[in-house]
Protein backbone atom coordinates (compact mmCIF):
# COMPACT_ATOMS: atom_id res chain seq x y z
CA UNK A 1 0.00 0.00 0.00
CA UNK A 2 1.33 3.38 -0.57
CA UNK A 3 -1.46 5.36 1.60
CA UNK A 4 0.90 7.30 4.35
CA UNK A 5 -0.27 6.72 7.61
CA UNK A 6 -0.51 9.06 10.67
CA UNK A 7 -0.09 8.17 13.81
CA UNK A 8 -1.57 10.58 17.39
CA UNK A 9 1.46 9.87 19.15
CA UNK A 10 5.40 8.62 18.64
CA UNK A 11 4.92 4.88 17.84
CA UNK A 12 6.45 2.21 18.99
CA UNK A 13 8.78 -0.31 17.74
CA UNK A 14 5.55 -2.58 16.94
CA UNK A 15 3.54 0.34 15.80
CA UNK A 16 6.35 1.32 13.15
CA UNK A 17 6.09 -2.34 12.05
CA UNK A 18 2.89 -2.71 11.87
CA UNK A 19 2.63 0.61 9.42
CA UNK A 20 5.94 -1.17 7.35
CA UNK A 21 4.00 -4.51 7.29
CA UNK A 22 0.79 -2.58 6.03
CA UNK A 23 2.94 -0.42 3.51
CA UNK A 24 4.13 -3.74 2.06
CA UNK A 25 0.23 -5.33 1.29
CA UNK A 26 -0.99 -5.56 -2.42
CA UNK A 27 -3.86 -3.43 -2.75
CA UNK A 28 -7.18 -5.57 -3.17
CA UNK A 29 -10.92 -5.15 -3.30
CA UNK A 30 -11.01 -5.10 0.58
CA UNK A 31 -8.36 -1.89 0.47
CA UNK A 32 -11.29 0.92 1.87
CA UNK A 33 -11.92 -0.95 5.03
CA UNK A 34 -8.38 -2.24 5.88
CA UNK A 35 -7.05 1.28 5.51
CA UNK A 36 -9.72 2.86 7.60
CA UNK A 37 -8.84 0.03 10.28
CA UNK A 38 -5.26 0.63 10.08
CA UNK A 39 -5.23 4.73 10.38
CA UNK A 40 -7.64 4.13 13.70
CA UNK A 41 -5.29 1.10 14.75
CA UNK A 42 -2.43 3.49 14.56
CA UNK A 43 -4.51 6.41 15.83
CA UNK A 44 -5.50 4.68 19.36
CA UNK A 45 -2.02 2.69 19.48
CA UNK A 46 -1.98 -0.52 21.61
CA UNK A 47 -4.01 -0.90 24.44
CA UNK A 48 -2.26 -0.92 27.90
CA UNK A 49 -3.13 -0.98 31.54
CA UNK A 50 -5.09 1.88 32.02
CA UNK A 51 -7.70 0.51 29.37
CA UNK A 52 -10.29 -0.63 31.46
CA UNK A 53 -10.35 -4.62 29.68
CA UNK A 54 -6.27 -4.47 29.64
CA UNK A 55 -5.54 -3.74 33.66
CA UNK A 56 -4.55 -7.23 34.15
CA UNK A 57 -2.02 -7.50 30.85
CA UNK A 58 0.70 -5.72 30.70
CA UNK A 59 2.10 -5.26 26.68
CA UNK A 60 4.79 -2.81 27.33
CA UNK A 61 7.49 -5.83 26.27
CA UNK A 62 5.11 -6.48 23.68
CA UNK A 63 5.35 -2.69 22.70
CA UNK A 64 9.13 -3.11 22.04
CA UNK A 65 9.64 -5.28 19.92
CA UNK A 66 9.81 -5.02 15.63
CA UNK A 67 7.03 -7.90 13.95
CA UNK A 68 7.14 -8.84 10.34
CA UNK A 69 4.86 -11.64 8.57
CA UNK A 70 5.29 -15.25 9.31
CA UNK A 71 6.31 -17.60 6.40
CA UNK A 72 2.77 -18.41 4.15
CA UNK A 73 4.58 -22.06 4.14
CA UNK A 74 7.03 -24.34 6.54
CA UNK A 75 9.46 -26.19 5.23
CA UNK A 76 10.02 -30.10 6.65
CA UNK A 77 7.24 -32.15 8.17
CA UNK A 78 4.31 -30.34 9.68
CA UNK A 79 4.48 -31.67 13.14
CA UNK A 80 2.66 -29.87 15.60
CA UNK A 81 4.00 -29.26 19.37
CA UNK A 82 1.08 -30.50 20.83
CA UNK A 83 0.37 -33.54 22.73
CA UNK A 84 -3.42 -32.68 22.37
CA UNK A 85 -5.46 -34.54 20.16
CA UNK A 86 -8.76 -33.71 20.08
CA UNK A 87 -10.21 -36.85 18.35
CA UNK A 88 -10.09 -40.14 18.44
CA UNK A 89 -9.58 -42.93 15.71
CA UNK A 90 -12.80 -43.72 15.32
CA UNK A 91 -14.14 -40.13 14.93
CA UNK A 92 -15.73 -39.30 11.53
CA UNK A 93 -14.35 -35.57 11.13
CA UNK A 94 -12.96 -33.58 8.75
CA UNK A 95 -10.32 -31.52 9.64
CA UNK A 96 -9.08 -27.99 8.50
CA UNK A 97 -5.44 -26.85 8.60
CA UNK A 98 -4.59 -23.49 8.90
CA UNK A 99 -0.77 -22.45 8.84
CA UNK A 100 0.25 -19.11 10.22
CA UNK A 101 -3.30 -17.66 9.05
CA UNK A 102 -3.10 -19.47 5.30
CA UNK A 103 -5.24 -22.31 4.77
CA UNK A 104 -4.50 -25.40 3.41
CA UNK A 105 -7.04 -25.40 -0.11
CA UNK A 106 -8.88 -26.54 -1.77
CA UNK A 107 -10.05 -27.86 1.02
CA UNK A 108 -11.85 -31.76 1.62
CA UNK A 109 -15.65 -31.64 1.21
CA UNK A 110 -17.54 -31.42 4.38
CA UNK A 111 -21.28 -32.57 3.36
CA UNK A 112 -23.34 -29.61 4.84
CA UNK A 113 -20.94 -26.87 4.67
CA UNK A 114 -19.55 -24.59 2.12
CA UNK A 115 -15.66 -24.08 2.53
CA UNK A 116 -14.26 -20.85 0.81
CA UNK A 117 -10.93 -19.26 1.21
CA UNK A 118 -10.91 -15.58 1.88
CA UNK A 119 -8.50 -14.32 -0.26
CA UNK A 120 -10.26 -15.67 -3.30
CA UNK A 121 -13.47 -14.98 -2.38
CA UNK A 122 -12.70 -11.29 -1.38
CA UNK A 123 -11.21 -11.42 -5.65
CA UNK A 124 -14.70 -13.10 -6.56
CA UNK A 125 -17.34 -11.64 -4.20
CA UNK A 126 -15.57 -8.75 -2.01
CA UNK A 127 -19.38 -7.80 -0.70
CA UNK A 128 -19.53 -11.30 1.11
CA UNK A 129 -16.72 -10.57 3.02
CA UNK A 130 -17.15 -6.79 3.73
CA UNK A 131 -20.91 -7.41 5.47
CA UNK A 132 -19.14 -9.94 8.07
CA UNK A 133 -15.97 -7.34 9.04
CA UNK A 134 -17.17 -5.44 12.00
CA UNK A 135 -17.90 -1.99 12.17
CA UNK A 136 -14.92 0.12 13.23
CA UNK A 137 -14.69 0.76 16.86
CA UNK A 138 -12.31 2.74 19.42
CA UNK A 139 -12.98 0.20 22.18
CA UNK A 140 -10.01 -0.62 23.63
CA UNK A 141 -10.85 -5.13 23.23
CA UNK A 142 -11.56 -4.59 19.74
CA UNK A 143 -7.64 -2.72 19.01
CA UNK A 144 -6.34 -6.31 18.00
CA UNK A 145 -9.50 -6.67 16.00
CA UNK A 146 -8.74 -3.51 14.28
CA UNK A 147 -4.97 -4.59 13.33
CA UNK A 148 -6.16 -8.20 12.15
CA UNK A 149 -8.48 -6.34 9.64
CA UNK A 150 -5.70 -4.66 7.83
CA UNK A 151 -3.64 -7.07 7.89
CA UNK A 152 -5.23 -10.48 7.18
CA UNK A 153 -4.36 -11.63 4.15
CA UNK A 154 -6.57 -15.51 4.04
CA UNK A 155 -9.06 -17.17 6.35
CA UNK A 156 -11.61 -19.26 6.28
CA UNK A 157 -15.32 -18.51 5.19
CA UNK A 158 -17.77 -21.58 6.40
CA UNK A 159 -21.19 -21.50 5.52
CA UNK A 160 -23.42 -24.17 7.60
CA UNK A 161 -26.23 -25.30 5.38
CA UNK A 162 -27.79 -28.06 7.12
CA UNK A 163 -27.60 -30.03 10.07
CA UNK A 164 -24.41 -31.43 9.99
CA UNK A 165 -23.53 -34.40 13.42
CA UNK A 166 -20.01 -35.03 12.61
CA UNK A 167 -17.75 -32.39 14.45
CA UNK A 168 -15.05 -29.86 11.97
CA UNK A 169 -11.72 -29.25 13.56
CA UNK A 170 -10.02 -26.27 12.00
CA UNK A 171 -6.02 -27.36 13.32
CA UNK A 172 -4.21 -23.64 13.55
CA UNK A 173 -0.52 -24.13 13.47
CA UNK A 174 1.71 -21.34 14.27
CA UNK A 175 5.83 -22.02 13.00
CA UNK A 176 7.94 -19.33 12.66
CA UNK A 177 11.18 -19.06 10.67
CA UNK A 178 12.93 -16.55 13.40
CA UNK A 179 12.38 -13.89 16.24
CA UNK A 180 9.46 -11.69 16.07
CA UNK A 181 7.47 -13.71 13.19
CA UNK A 182 3.39 -12.63 13.57
CA UNK A 183 0.53 -13.92 11.75
CA UNK A 184 -3.21 -12.99 11.64
CA UNK A 185 -5.64 -15.76 11.12
CA UNK A 186 -9.37 -14.84 10.34
CA UNK A 187 -12.00 -17.07 10.56
CA UNK A 188 -15.67 -16.00 9.38
CA UNK A 189 -18.71 -18.70 10.69
CA UNK A 190 -21.90 -18.98 9.13
CA UNK A 191 -24.75 -20.88 10.15
CA UNK A 192 -27.94 -20.55 7.91
CA UNK A 193 -31.42 -20.49 8.96
CA UNK A 194 -32.25 -24.20 10.70
CA UNK A 195 -28.52 -25.15 10.54
CA UNK A 196 -26.53 -26.73 13.32
CA UNK A 197 -22.93 -27.92 13.33
CA UNK A 198 -20.22 -28.34 16.01
CA UNK A 199 -16.80 -26.71 14.73
CA UNK A 200 -13.38 -26.80 17.29
CA UNK A 201 -10.81 -24.24 16.30
CA UNK A 202 -7.57 -26.24 18.04
CA UNK A 203 -4.13 -23.21 18.04
CA UNK A 204 -0.86 -25.30 18.28
CA UNK A 205 2.08 -24.48 17.52
CA UNK A 206 5.20 -25.93 15.13
CA UNK A 207 9.41 -25.89 15.08
CA UNK A 208 11.51 -24.30 17.26
CA UNK A 209 10.36 -20.21 16.68
CA UNK A 210 6.82 -19.11 17.54
CA UNK A 211 5.24 -16.36 15.95
CA UNK A 212 2.96 -14.20 18.35
CA UNK A 213 -0.65 -14.91 17.06
CA UNK A 214 -3.49 -12.35 16.63
CA UNK A 215 -6.34 -14.05 15.61
CA UNK A 216 -10.27 -12.76 14.94
CA UNK A 217 -13.25 -15.22 14.30
CA UNK A 218 -16.08 -14.15 13.50
CA UNK A 219 -19.61 -16.10 13.96
CA UNK A 220 -23.39 -15.40 12.47
CA UNK A 221 -25.84 -17.32 13.85
CA UNK A 222 -29.44 -16.59 11.63
CA UNK A 223 -32.70 -17.78 12.51
CA UNK A 224 -32.94 -20.82 14.99
CA UNK A 225 -29.33 -22.29 13.98
CA UNK A 226 -27.58 -23.71 16.25
CA UNK A 227 -23.87 -24.02 16.95
CA UNK A 228 -21.58 -25.70 19.08
CA UNK A 229 -18.13 -23.52 19.03
CA UNK A 230 -14.48 -24.14 21.10
CA UNK A 231 -11.53 -22.62 20.88
CA UNK A 232 -8.63 -24.71 22.84
CA UNK A 233 -5.22 -22.82 22.70
CA UNK A 234 -2.52 -25.81 23.26
CA UNK A 235 1.32 -23.71 22.79
CA UNK A 236 4.44 -24.55 24.14
CA UNK A 237 5.41 -21.80 27.10
CA UNK A 238 6.97 -19.42 24.97
CA UNK A 239 3.88 -18.87 22.78
CA UNK A 240 2.07 -15.57 22.73
CA UNK A 241 -1.77 -15.38 21.53
CA UNK A 242 -4.13 -12.64 21.28
CA UNK A 243 -7.60 -13.89 20.09
CA UNK A 244 -10.86 -11.97 19.59
CA UNK A 245 -14.08 -13.87 18.46
CA UNK A 246 -17.39 -12.04 17.52
CA UNK A 247 -20.81 -13.17 17.69
CA UNK A 248 -23.95 -12.08 16.44
CA UNK A 249 -27.36 -13.65 17.16
CA UNK A 250 -30.50 -13.64 15.40
CA UNK A 251 -33.87 -14.63 16.62
CA UNK A 252 -34.03 -18.26 18.42
CA UNK A 253 -30.64 -19.16 17.65
CA UNK A 254 -28.58 -21.12 19.51
CA UNK A 255 -24.30 -21.38 20.88
CA UNK A 256 -22.54 -23.18 23.50
CA UNK A 257 -19.42 -21.85 23.20
CA UNK A 258 -16.12 -23.38 25.04
CA UNK A 259 -12.90 -21.35 25.69
CA UNK A 260 -10.15 -23.79 27.00
CA UNK A 261 -6.66 -22.69 27.80
CA UNK A 262 -4.02 -25.05 28.40
CA UNK A 263 -0.70 -23.31 27.45
CA UNK A 264 0.79 -20.84 25.83
CA UNK A 265 3.03 -18.19 27.77
CA UNK A 266 0.42 -15.34 27.31
CA UNK A 267 -2.73 -16.03 26.47
CA UNK A 268 -5.60 -13.48 25.93
CA UNK A 269 -8.74 -13.99 24.70
CA UNK A 270 -11.88 -11.66 23.83
CA UNK A 271 -15.71 -13.17 23.51
CA UNK A 272 -17.95 -10.51 22.25
CA UNK A 273 -21.59 -11.65 21.55
CA UNK A 274 -24.55 -9.67 20.59
CA UNK A 275 -28.12 -11.41 21.27
CA UNK A 276 -29.44 -9.17 18.53
CA UNK A 277 -33.15 -10.77 18.37
CA UNK A 278 -35.99 -12.31 20.76
CA UNK A 279 -35.14 -15.90 22.04
CA UNK A 280 -31.30 -16.02 20.88
CA UNK A 281 -29.30 -17.78 23.65
CA UNK A 282 -25.89 -17.73 24.49
CA UNK A 283 -24.13 -20.58 26.83
CA UNK A 284 -20.30 -19.99 27.28
CA UNK A 285 -18.31 -22.03 28.92
CA UNK A 286 -14.20 -21.30 29.71
CA UNK A 287 -11.74 -23.19 31.37
CA UNK A 288 -8.46 -21.27 32.17
CA UNK A 289 -5.40 -23.31 33.26
CA UNK A 290 -2.33 -21.55 34.52
CA UNK A 291 1.31 -22.96 35.45
CA UNK A 292 4.37 -21.81 36.00
CA UNK A 293 5.05 -18.06 35.36
CA UNK A 294 2.33 -18.35 32.41
CA UNK A 295 -0.47 -15.69 31.86
CA UNK A 296 -3.83 -16.58 31.02
CA UNK A 297 -6.33 -13.18 30.72
CA UNK A 298 -10.33 -13.74 29.43
CA UNK A 299 -12.81 -11.24 28.99
CA UNK A 300 -16.41 -11.54 28.03
CA UNK A 301 -18.40 -8.62 26.91
CA UNK A 302 -22.48 -10.11 26.55
CA UNK A 303 -24.75 -7.77 25.01
CA UNK A 304 -28.71 -8.53 25.29
CA UNK A 305 -30.26 -6.27 22.35
CA UNK A 306 -33.76 -7.73 22.33
CA UNK A 307 -36.41 -8.77 24.65
CA UNK A 308 -36.74 -12.79 25.98
CA UNK A 309 -32.40 -13.35 25.57
CA UNK A 310 -30.76 -15.51 27.94
CA UNK A 311 -26.76 -15.77 28.60
CA UNK A 312 -25.06 -18.08 30.92
CA UNK A 313 -21.37 -17.42 31.84
CA UNK A 314 -19.51 -20.41 33.67
CA UNK A 315 -15.80 -19.82 34.46
CA UNK A 316 -13.00 -22.07 35.91
CA UNK A 317 -9.84 -21.13 36.97
CA UNK A 318 -7.07 -22.89 38.37
CA UNK A 319 -3.73 -20.99 39.11
CA UNK A 320 -0.18 -22.82 40.10
CA UNK A 321 3.10 -21.83 40.48
CA UNK A 322 3.73 -18.12 39.44
CA UNK A 323 1.03 -18.26 36.73
CA UNK A 324 -1.61 -15.33 36.33
CA UNK A 325 -5.18 -15.99 35.74
CA UNK A 326 -7.90 -13.32 35.21
CA UNK A 327 -12.03 -13.56 34.25
CA UNK A 328 -13.44 -10.62 33.44
CA UNK A 329 -16.93 -10.83 32.38
CA UNK A 330 -19.33 -8.07 31.70
CA UNK A 331 -23.31 -7.97 30.32
CA UNK A 332 -25.31 -5.38 29.15
CA UNK A 333 -29.29 -5.45 28.78
CA UNK A 334 -29.87 -2.91 26.50
CA UNK A 335 -32.97 -0.61 26.98
CA UNK A 336 -36.05 -2.76 25.78
CA UNK A 337 -34.40 -5.81 26.22
CA UNK A 338 -37.30 -6.96 28.69
CA UNK A 339 -37.25 -10.53 30.17
CA UNK A 340 -33.42 -10.66 29.66
CA UNK A 341 -31.90 -13.60 31.42
CA UNK A 342 -28.23 -13.66 32.36
CA UNK A 343 -26.18 -15.81 34.80
CA UNK A 344 -22.39 -15.24 35.51
CA UNK A 345 -20.56 -17.51 37.80
CA UNK A 346 -16.52 -17.59 38.10
CA UNK A 347 -14.59 -20.19 40.69
CA UNK A 348 -10.74 -19.90 40.99
CA UNK A 349 -8.25 -22.26 42.42
CA UNK A 350 -4.97 -21.62 44.20
CA UNK A 351 -2.69 -24.38 43.82
CA UNK A 352 0.32 -21.91 45.27
CA UNK A 353 0.90 -18.85 47.25
CA UNK A 354 2.67 -16.78 44.33
CA UNK A 355 -0.44 -17.68 42.04
CA UNK A 356 -2.67 -15.33 41.47
CA UNK A 357 -6.51 -15.58 40.22
CA UNK A 358 -8.59 -12.01 39.59
CA UNK A 359 -12.36 -12.26 38.87
CA UNK A 360 -14.43 -9.33 37.82
CA UNK A 361 -17.71 -9.95 37.03
CA UNK A 362 -19.97 -6.85 36.42
CA UNK A 363 -23.65 -6.04 35.24
CA UNK A 364 -25.21 -3.04 33.47
CA UNK A 365 -28.61 -3.22 33.43
CA UNK A 366 -30.85 -0.62 31.62
CA UNK A 367 -34.55 -2.27 31.25
CA UNK A 368 -36.79 -3.22 33.76
CA UNK A 369 -38.04 -6.80 34.29
CA UNK A 370 -34.82 -8.61 33.83
CA UNK A 371 -33.36 -11.17 35.83
CA UNK A 372 -29.25 -11.58 35.96
CA UNK A 373 -27.41 -12.68 38.63
CA UNK A 374 -23.00 -12.99 38.69
CA UNK A 375 -21.09 -14.52 41.66
CA UNK A 376 -17.38 -15.08 42.00
CA UNK A 377 -15.18 -16.63 44.65
CA UNK A 378 -11.23 -17.70 44.57
CA UNK A 379 -9.59 -19.57 47.38
CA UNK A 380 -7.68 -22.92 48.08
CA UNK A 381 -8.69 -26.55 47.86
CA UNK A 382 -11.61 -26.96 50.60
CA UNK A 383 -10.00 -28.16 54.09
CA UNK A 384 -13.20 -30.19 54.99
CA UNK A 385 -13.50 -32.19 52.22
CA UNK A 386 -9.66 -32.94 51.97
CA UNK A 387 -9.45 -33.43 55.21
CA UNK A 388 -12.29 -36.33 54.67
CA UNK A 389 -10.63 -37.85 51.79
CA UNK A 390 -7.29 -38.53 53.72
CA UNK A 391 -9.64 -40.45 56.71
CA UNK A 392 -11.03 -42.51 54.23
CA UNK A 393 -6.91 -43.61 53.22
CA UNK A 394 -6.61 -41.29 50.39
CA UNK A 395 -3.04 -39.72 50.39
CA UNK A 396 -2.62 -35.85 50.55
CA UNK A 397 -1.38 -35.76 46.60
CA UNK A 398 -4.01 -37.71 45.19
CA UNK A 399 -6.88 -36.17 47.04
CA UNK A 400 -5.76 -32.80 45.92
CA UNK A 401 -5.53 -33.97 42.60
CA UNK A 402 -8.89 -35.63 42.41
CA UNK A 403 -10.78 -32.20 43.91
CA UNK A 404 -8.98 -30.65 41.28
CA UNK A 405 -10.19 -32.73 38.65
CA UNK A 406 -13.88 -32.31 40.35
CA UNK A 407 -13.91 -28.59 40.19
CA UNK A 408 -13.61 -28.75 36.47
CA UNK A 409 -16.54 -30.59 36.41
CA UNK A 410 -18.87 -28.17 35.62
CA UNK A 411 -17.13 -26.75 32.19
CA UNK A 412 -16.34 -30.23 30.92
CA UNK A 413 -19.28 -31.87 31.60
CA UNK A 414 -21.03 -29.24 29.06
CA UNK A 415 -19.05 -30.89 25.95
CA UNK A 416 -21.09 -33.03 23.43
CA UNK A 417 -18.04 -34.38 21.69
CA UNK A 418 -16.72 -37.10 24.18
CA UNK A 419 -13.20 -37.88 22.17
CA UNK A 420 -12.70 -33.70 22.48
CA UNK A 421 -13.45 -33.93 26.43
CA UNK A 422 -11.51 -37.49 26.58
CA UNK A 423 -8.18 -35.96 25.58
CA UNK A 424 -8.72 -32.07 27.37
CA UNK A 425 -9.27 -34.27 30.80
CA UNK A 426 -6.10 -36.12 30.16
CA UNK A 427 -4.00 -33.58 29.00
CA UNK A 428 -5.30 -31.58 32.51
CA UNK A 429 -4.73 -35.13 34.07
CA UNK A 430 -1.16 -35.26 33.02
CA UNK A 431 -0.02 -32.48 34.59
CA UNK A 432 -1.45 -32.97 37.80
CA UNK A 433 0.32 -35.11 40.70
CA UNK A 434 -0.18 -38.89 40.88
CA UNK A 435 -2.20 -38.60 37.38
CA UNK A 436 -1.28 -42.38 37.14
CA UNK A 437 -4.21 -43.02 39.58
CA UNK A 438 -6.39 -40.47 38.40
CA UNK A 439 -6.90 -42.18 35.29
CA UNK A 440 -8.55 -44.52 37.42
CA UNK A 441 -11.19 -42.46 38.73
CA UNK A 442 -12.23 -41.07 35.09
Amino acid sequence: MSTALQSAAPMSAALRSFAAQWQARPADSLSPVRELAMQRFLELGLPSSRDETWRYTNLRSLAAQSFVDAPRRVTGEVAPNASLSLLGEGDHAASLVVINGYPIMPAPGVEGIEIHSLRELARTNPDAVMRFLDPLSDAEQRRWTLLNTALFVDGLYLKITSRVAAPLVILHMAAGEGANNITYPRIIIEATPGSSATIIEQHVTHGEHTPLSNSNTHIALRRDAQLEHYRVYATDAGATHIDSLNIRQDQDSCCRQFTIALGGGLVRTTLEAELGQRGASLDSYSLLVGHEARHVDCVNIVTHAAPETRSNQTARAIAGDMSRVIFNSKVIVNAGAVHAHSQQSCRGLLLSKTAEIDTRPQLEIHADEVKCAHGATTGRLDPDMLFYMLSRGLDRDTAQSLLVYAFLADVLTGMSVPSARAAIETYLIAQLPDSQTLRKFR
